[in-house]
């Protein structure tokens, strides 16, 4: 038997053990109450009855295991799959050519295998006109422009003391020269100083 991998079998036995428990020493799952037992394991009522016929086992789908045949479309992908490549996505164009190598299914088919192979299709290029630089250097005379901000360290005092201070930087745009300077606070008075 195909071991099931998706805890069907312990649901059902653990719903079977508390109902055994519930009803005491006579019960029996072949009377079992199907709608209490169907609540307990979320089945279906349809699944419900075919799991007691099968004396509460659950067996595998009877489908698993099998693989579908193949599509009428299994010898001609690789055409199919050359033209998307190329960029034509035409369902039409292309259920022709593959009609011209002896296709025999429909153009539904063509269009969703189309579809679901949209991947392999190139993204359209698109000609930009040309723009010419679009930057434009900065410069600037000494002393013309600066770039200045506030940063806050903590400091040890000479008795032990912590204490919080500013820290004034100032770098000039022409030569790229740093001055900083530290404050007891960030006042305006302060800034003005650091600045001259």
């Amino acid at each position: 038997m195909n071991e099931r991998h998706d805890d069907l079998q312990e649901i059902i036995d653990a719903a079977l053990r508390e109902m055994a428990a519930e009803e005491g020493d006579g019960f029996d799952p072949q009377a079992c109450n199907l709608a209490e037992f169907c609540r307990r394991t979320g089945l279906t009522r349809s699944r419900a009855r075919t799991v007691r016929a099968h004396g509460f086992r659950a067996l595998p789908h009877g489908n698993s295991g099998r693989r579908a045949a193949p599509g009428v479309l299994a010898g001609h992908t690789g055409l199919v799959d050359d033209l998307l490549r190329k960029g034509v996505t035409n369902s039409q164009v292309i259920f022709e050519r593959l009609l011209g190598q002896g296709y025999a299914g429909g153009l539904t088919t063509v269009k969703t295998y189309i579809a679901a192979h949209r991947d392999l299709v190139p993204a359209k290029r698109r000609q930009a006109a040309p723009q010419g630089c679009r930057g434009q250097r900065f410069r600037t005379a000494p002393g013309e422009a600066y770039q200045m901000d506030w940063g806050f360290v903590a400091v040890e005092r000479p008795g032990g003391e912590r204490a919080r201070i500013a820290c004034f930087a100032m770098v000039c745009h022409h030569c790229g020269g740093a001055h900083v300077e530290f404050f007891p606070n960030a006042r305006q008075e302060n800034l003005l100083i650091g600045m001259c």
